[in-house]
């Protein structure tokens, strides 16, 4: 019988934190090659050596979980050398920590079925890896880097299946008002967490100050009697939040129109996947719900990374990592972060490109000068740097003229609303409604609100062209 092709190898892992044995498939070494991607790194197209195998999607296999202690994580991380001191804190970590915190990863792995590898499974296995990758509460234990890479895979994920994220209107639909308030509401919620944990540290404080002369304060005091509810409450709200975010993702996808209300593919025993994800983030609050969630905490991560860990250590990968980092700011539409680190980088490049002078011409600690062979070596690392430092310039041009297009149709806007006022009125009032004062002066620079008023008092009311 002729044995049916695969792509897989089937591998023999260890587990690296309950070390049970198992099997994985993992995609054979060389048989495939991305030929397009996106500006964030997302593959387009994948070219394989064998046509027989163009329905796989790499994505889906790069994600390991244990089948007894349903550890998940980056293959690699089943694989790597225990000299990885963050990997080895989350590997004791997940090995000590209380079933009950550990809940979301079993809940999911309910749900993920290998012999089906489609986009349900493969965003499970990253939800879950993600929040494994998310337990360790220490910022020295945590590996933002990955955390960074898992975010944007997830968010990769949801782009293949759903599409790009919309681009922001200048005119705001019903819905986008309700996701602005939604916003609003995590950020108040997150305030009121920290408030209510700082209260009760408080009132723990107090009722030792009340009962000092008592062994252990009494269970039935005022404060505990109405605390109890008071953080139930509180604890509920998160799911709640939740429960609605998941709920305008179903509004966006189209879930919750009349004709669709009746309708749709069930998964499992939910009505459809995002039910299933609604279900799944009363386990863990911060589950992402669709790619611009993903992509938000991805880019939080990668600058944590940047600016705490030591992954960047050079000027190339410094670079190309404010390349990401600026592409995913523009992707969410914060033109201001992205220009910020396009502005580190160009700061710390000039900064590199200077010591390297300084080195060349200065003579070494034991007083001798550098050999032909030496500086030939620091004028390649100032001519690398000069390139970046052209780039960097190239990318902050672009940013700004990115900007400035995405906002014109805002300003816009707000000279057609108020036509009367006088140029620099007119300057407060786009500072107002949140246009960057540079981005403004640039734009009076320019001509362009100029430009904009006369064309506003050219279009009369009734939308019909002027009479000659």
């Amino acid at each position: 019988m002729e044995q049916q092709k695969t792509p897989f190898l089937n591998v023999n892992v260890k587990c690296p934190v309950c070390e049970h044995n198992f099997t994985q498939n993992k995609i054979k070494a060389g048989l495939y090659s991305v030929i397009e991607k996106e500006s964030d790194q997302h593959p387009k197209f994948y070219k394989w050596t064998d046509s027989d195998f163009n329905s796989f999607n790499p994505q889906y296999y790069s994600i390991w979980m244990c089948p007894n202690c349903k550890f998940t994580d980056l293959y690699e991380s089943f694989e790597r050398a225990e000299s990885d001191l963050k990997l080895n804190g989350l590997k004791r970590l997940y090995r000590t920590a209380d079933a009950t915190k550990k809940t979301f990863v079993f809940e999911v792995a309910k749900y993920i079925d290998f012999n089906n590898m489609n986009f349900e499974t493969a965003m499970n296995l990253h939800l879950a890896a993600i929040f494994v990758n998310e337990m360790p509460t220490k910022e020295s234990e945590k590996s933002y880097s990955k955390l960074a890479r898992l975010y944007l895979r997830t968010a990769w994920l949801y782009r293949e299946k759903f599409g790009g994220i919309q681009k922001s209107e200048v005119t705001k639909t019903p819905l986008a008002k309700v996701l602005e308030s939604l916003q609003k509401i995590e950020k108040n919620y997150s305030q009121l967490e920290a408030s209510a944990n700082a209260l009760v540290g408080n009132i723990k404080l107090r009722l030792n100050e009340i009962y000092s002369a008592l062994p252990d304060v009494p269970l039935n005091n005022p404060y505990y009697l109405v605390l109890g509810n008071f953080l139930k409450n509180v604890k509920g709200m998160a799911g709640d939040i939740s429960k609605i975010k998941g709920t305008t993702v179903l509004d966006q996808q189209g879930k919750i129109t009349i004709e669709s209300s009746t309708s749709g593919n069930n998964y499992y025993t939910f009505q459809s996947y995002l039910d299933f994800l609604m279900y799944i983030s009363g386990f863990w609050s911060g589950l992402p719900f669709n790619e611009k969630e993903s992509l938000s905490t991805a880019v939080k991560n990668y600058s944590t990374s940047y600016l705490q860990e030591d992954t960047f250590d050079t000027i190339e990968k410094r670079l190309g990592a404010v390349d990401l980092m600026t592409d995913l700011y523009v992707r969410l539409e914060d033109f201001e972060t992205a220009l910020h680190y396009v502005s580190e980088i160009y700061r710390s490049a000039t900064k590199d490109r200077q010591q390297l002078y300084q080195k060349m011409n200065m003579p070494k600690a034991d007083g001798t000068f550098l050999s032909m062979l030496e500086k030939d070596r620091i004028s390649s690392q100032i001519a690398r740097i000069n390139s970046a430092l052209n780039r960097a310039a190239d990318k902050k041009k672009d940013l700004e003229e990115k900007r400035m297009e995405l906002l014109l149709p805002k300003v816009q806007e707000i000279i057609k609303n108020n036509p009367d006022l006088s140029e620099d009125e007119m300057l407060a009032k786009m500072e107002e409604h949140l246009v960057p004062a540079n981005v403004a002066i640039a734009m009076k620079e320019k001509g362009l609100i100029q430009q904009l008023a006369t064309l506003v008092t050219e279009i009369p009311v009734n939308g019909e062209a002027p009479k000659s």
